[in-house]
């Protein structure tokens, strides 16, 4: 009777809990419910709800449709990793979010090209390297990846209605994009040795590599991209972002304005830098006051010089 009695109390205790009892054995099960948000954007494995055993590990995926990003769980996890495994001790909810791409295309009336666009958070960025021939700038072989442009062509080098990024500008891309921003935001192929990224937002970037002294250096395993801004704690030093092919992340340095080469991404937007200092030198006034600097790849040697092309 004593015996019966304890079952019956811990029946309720668990119906209370919300656990299910699968056998008379005291085998108990949590269920894990997903959805995904909207629910036109993407899909979650598994989908709906699901038994697990107590104590289980549950893998879970989201997967966004070409036109969407997704950018993170709510509910149980508030991860931005697309896939997570949780333990199953309790009842879950997990809900997928996905973000909408907005993409589009804008044509350079200067020279007629075209460049995709897509808008990541509250901005609108080139979706592509840009490609416009102006005063000390430089292509590698068939421009594929754009030009490379010297720090003062690169804070006049965008069309009209667009302009270079400010340091805060490329630090608000690379918060909203979350954990792993570099693997996020590569492009999923040209990366050499496996440095492929997912490109979760369409930004899709290339491994333009970075030049110098007229040479290219680490094509298909860096690309860096010129800010407006300028550093405050060295002369003739401009932030520069940086993603290389061994990692995932995206890394801010400082470059030479006067000898160092990248490429441009632009975003859309007139008016000032908020907290930038533009250059505003002309070609002939260009300081050189400093040694051009010898350029070291990922490992610590110069890799894949090559010769630039103006033209």
């Amino acid at each position: 009777m004593r015996k019966m009695k304890s079952r019956f109390i811990l029946l309720a205790i668990a119906l209370i809990g919300g656990l299910t009892i699968c056998s008379c054995d005291g085998t108990t099960t949590f269920k894990l419910k997903t959805n995904a948000n909207p629910k036109d954007c993407g899909t979650v494995s598994p989908t709906g709800t699901v038994k697990y055993n107590v104590g289980m590990e549950a893998k879970v995926t989201a997967t966004p449709n070409a036109d969407c990003a997704f950018v993170g769980w709510s509910g149980t996890s508030t991860s931005d990793e697309a896939t997570i495994t949780i333990t199953m001790n309790s009842n879950q909810t997990l809900t997928a979010n996905f973000l909408k791409l907005i993409l589009g295309t804008f044509t350079d009336s200067r020279d007629g090209k075209e460049y995709r666009t897509v808008k990541i958070g509250d901005q609108t960025w080139m979706a592509e390297n840009l490609n416009f021939e102006t005063w000390n700038s430089y292509h590698y072989r068939n421009g594929k990846y754009g030009r490379l442009y010297g720090w003062e062509a690169a804070t006049n080098a965008c069309p009209h209605g667009w302009r270079l990024p400010s340091d805060d500008e490329w630090t608000t891309l690379v918060n909203f994009v979350g954990s792993n921003p570099g693997t996020k935001l590569k492009a999923k192929d040209d990366w050499l040795r496996g440095g492929n990224g997912t490109d979760n937002y369409g930004f899709a970037a290339f491994p333009g590599g970075s030049g110098q002294g007229g040479s290219v250096y680490d094509i298909g395993s860096h690309g860096g991209w010129w800010s407006a801004t300028q550093t405050q704690h060295k002369d003739n030093r401009a932030w520069y972002w940086g993603i290389n092919y061994n990692n995932s992340k995206v890394d801010r340095r400082d470059g030479s304005t006067s000898f160092d080469l990248y490429s441009v991404r632009c975003v859309q937007g007139l008016g000032d830098h908020s907290g930038s200092t533009v250059g505003s030198m002309k070609k002939n006034e260009m300081k050189k006051t400093e040694k051009p600097r010898k350029k070291q790849g990922a490992g610590g040697k110069p890799r894949g010089k090559a010769p630039l092309d103006t033209q």
